[in-house]
């Protein structure tokens, strides 16, 4: 019996991101006296944190299948609708390569001093964020332009929209070390951990 493997490589978008939340579920319940509510999710892999390299362990994980998601939609459907949903499929690409270097460039905790890495995780996060805002800004507006995929157009333009909006909100509270940055944080990096998980269901449902 033949089996098709697109659906299968594509459900790896809701695969990736069940990791995802797993290993900031499970970081937080792990270490004791760290917050949700203030401190950043990268500070569970972060130079020092207790149980690192399981962190680590998850992260890998969930950077492994959203990167066998993004090159199969690319593959499957890049081609297949506007060029702008091709282009935001390469930028969707290219956002979790760089996101790989995060492996390689911890974030400092708090009060530990600045390093030469933890320097460069602040680099490698403004890499990316282009790339985050951008991929579901194009793709939805390529999709926009099509009836059966109006509506998720729609919705990818305005998470796009929200990614920019608490992403600058993020920086700000960053910067200024405003209370409960955690929140506005989790709340940016849930909309593209929603969307890429909404577009996952929506490219499996499809007939």
């Amino acid at each position: 019996m033949k089996i098709n493997a697109k659906p299968i490589l594509l459900s790896t978008g809701i695969i990736a991101i069940l990791f995802y939340v797993l290993h900031v579920i499970l970081g937080g319940f792990l270490w004791k006296g760290y917050s949700h509510l203030q401190q950043p999710i990268s500070d569970l892999t972060s130079t020092g944190a207790p149980n690192r390299d399981l962190m680590f362990l998850f992260t890998n994980i969930y950077s492994g299948f959203v990167l066998i998601f993004a090159f199969t939609f690319t593959f499957y459907e890049g081609k297949k609708h506007h060029k702008f949903v091709f282009w935001g499929s390469i930028s969707f690409i290219v956002l979790h390569l760089i996101s790989i270097l995060y492996t390689f460039f911890p974030q400092d905790l708090p009060g530990n001093g600045t390093t030469f890495l933890g320097s460069m995780h602040i680099v490698v996060t403004g890499l990316i964020v282009p790339f985050t805002i951008g991929a579901p800004l194009l793709i939805g507006l390529g999709f926009i332009k099509e009836k059966k995929w109006k509506s998720f157009g729609i919705f990818s333009v305005v998470i796009s929209i929200a990614i920019f909006i608490f992403g600058g909100m993020s920086g700000v509270f960053f910067v200024n070390k405003l209370p409960y940055f955690g929140i506005v944080e989790r709340i940016n990096i849930g909309f593209l951990q929603i969307w890429t998980c909404c577009l996952s269901y929506k490219l499996i449902s499809q007939k």
